[in-house]
């Protein structure tokens, strides 16, 4: 700012010395003027050609300063705009007439203009010159000392005297303005010296200012994520918000999140941005790909830590910079999220580390979902045979018996003799044979029916506006399936089982459709097992069970 403050009054300096060369100039026009076509003048005719020639070179020296001044060069050529001052002001001065006359106090104003420095010792400069000039001028006007005679009378002695007077007052002057000039130029260069070290304290609060900001703006934005993290409990959708925010804070091209599979297998689970390679998670299952380094050695990685291929690849879609931050928790590897971007070496020290805080939440929000699935998956599932149990078939019941346009078939399925299975080969046998009963059931689900393990060794399948004769179908495929089921026991001895079915179909709910299949299973095992029977049912097709109430044998 200092600088620009003398930068300033130099230019004033210059336009001032500009106005009154150019005054200097017109007055000498008007002086050459006068004589040309006046009368009489206080100078006789024989000057005219030295006015003449100041006046031209006043004008050539306007000329050569207006040039500097427009084009800014006075800096560099301030030597030049001095040169021409003094030997103007030398000039004129020779029309005093004696070597020490009024016009002295020219040189004396010169000197003092020349404070304000161009560059530092400029005044020694302009000094010496103003010496130099009037030593001319004293030796040129020396003569004309004898026309002072009849007034001072011959004193030589007096008029050396002046001259060295005037002398001496050039120097002290000059010295009096070099030291003055160079008080101003300290002080000028400490008042720089305070606003420079102002400005960096300005700007060093202003970054700190956009830093707390700037934080201050992450850990909003770091506690809603937070909150939604907490409140989110669906992968899908919690890895597809995250990363949509992702890509906003990083300023990012795309930003994807692979999930690691049990089975150690990347996939890629969520993305957001612009489209990522089609090949990409082929791609990322290479052992040397910035994905797997990262799973390896879970630590963040960039662009300078792929393979030469890998990043011939990236560059190939237009990604010259990319990051990826390990999804993990204390004992267990989850994922990783890649972030990339067009511009090189986009990601500094401080997204790189947002992005570790952001991953370590995700991360254990991951981990959160995943327990919360698995936990629902075993209070909804069979922990022995993986069907449904009974607080899903609750569930599911809560749901169709809202609509009155279902009508609930009901299939129930009771292996014949199991208690002797268990009692003559052991219960491990029998773990055996109701993981095949229920691999069986499973195969034939479907988006409107389910298998539910009751209890013990029996199963039920719910199945949604199917008539009794499909159900009798389906149930006659099961029961040969499993009568197809051969099974060993642990001393090498083979054997298999059947099993009984009775089927229901009603519109009043579940119990009471269960208890017509109850019936009908009764009566399948009162008529000799492994064999289906529907409530109700007429035809050859579909067995018929009455409305009894027999013994399981």
């Amino acid at each position: 700012m200092v600088q620009h403050t003398e930068n300033g009054k130099v230019q004033l300096r210059l336009k001032i010395s500009l106005k009154l060369h150019q005054l200097n100039s017109l007055l000498f026009l008007l002086l050459v003027c006068a004589l040309a076509f006046g009368k009489a003048g206080p100078y006789p005719l024989s000057l005219r050609p030295y006015l003449t020639f100041v006046l031209l070179f006043s004008v050539v020296g306007v000329i050569v300063k207006e040039a500097l001044y427009n084009r800014q060069l006075y800096s560099r050529y301030f030597w030049l705009i001095d040169l021409i001052d003094v030997a103007t002001v030398s000039f004129i001065y020779h029309l005093g007439f004696f070597s020490v006359n009024f016009l002295l106090v020219l040189y004396f104003f010169l000197i003092f203009l020349s404070i304000r420095e161009f560059i530092p010792g400029e005044t020694c400069y302009i000094t010496l010159l103003s010496l130099v000039g009037f030593g001319i001028n004293a030796v040129l006007l020396w003569p004309n000392y004898q026309l002072l005679a009849p007034v001072y009378g011959p004193g030589l002695f007096l008029y050396g005297f002046f001259i060295g007077s005037a002398f001496v007052s050039l120097v002290l002057v000059g010295i009096f303005a070099y030291f003055y000039a160079k008080s101003d130029f300290q002080l000028a260069r400490h008042l720089q010296q305070m606003l420079d070290e102002k400005e960096a304290a300005l700007k060093e609060t202003y970054l700190t200012h956009a830093n707390l900001e700037e934080k201050y703006a992450f850990a909003y934005t770091l506690t809603l994520i937070q909150q939604f993290l907490l409140e989110e409990m669906d992968e899908t959708n919690l890895l597809t918000r995250i990363t949509d925010i992702i890509q906003g804070i990083a300023g990012s091209y795309s930003c994807a999140i692979f999930s690691l599979d049990k089975d150690n297998t990347l996939r890629l689970a969520a993305s957001s941005g612009k489209q990522l390679p089609p090949d990409l998670p082929e791609f990322v299952q290479r052992p040397d790909s910035l994905v797997a380094l990262t799973i390896k050695s879970q630590s963040i990685h960039n662009e300078e830590s792929a393979s030469f291929a890998e990043r011939k690849y990236w560059a190939e879609h237009n990604i010259n910079s990319l990051i990826t931050i390990p999804l993990s928790t204390k004992n267990n590897k989850l994922g990783v999220i890649l972030v990339t971007n067009a511009q090189s070496f986009s990601f500094d020290q401080d997204q790189q580390e947002q992005l570790m805080i952001i991953a370590n939440q995700v991360s254990l929000a991951l981990e959160n979902t995943r327990l919360h699935k698995e936990t629902k998956l075993m209070a909804w599932h069979d922990s022995l045979t993986g069907l449904y149990n009974r607080n899903y078939l609750n569930i599911f019941l809560s749901i169709v018996e809202d609509s009155t346009n279902n009508r609930l078939g009901c299939m129930i399925f009771d292996l014949d003799h199991f208690k002797v299975v268990n009692d003559t080969y052991g219960h491990t046998t029998g773990d055996v044979v109701l993981k095949k009963l229920a691999s069986v059931l499973t195969k034939h689900t479907s988006p409107g029916r389910i298998a539910v393990r009751y209890g013990g060794e029996e199963f039920i399948m719910l199945d949604l506006n199917s008539s009794a004769e499909e159900l009798y179908a389906l149930g006659e495929q099961i029961r040969k399936e499993v009568a197809a089921l051969k099974f060993w026991t642990t001393a090498g001895e083979e054997f298999s089982i059947t099993v009984s079915c009775g089927i229901a179909l009603d519109h009043t709910g579940f119990d009471n459709v269960f208890s017509k299949a109850d019936i009908a299973l009764y009566q399948a095992k009162n008529q000799g097992r492994n064999q289906v029977v529907v409530y109700g049912g007429e035809g050859d097709e579909v067995g018929v069970a009455e409305e009894e109430t027999p013994c399981r044998p």
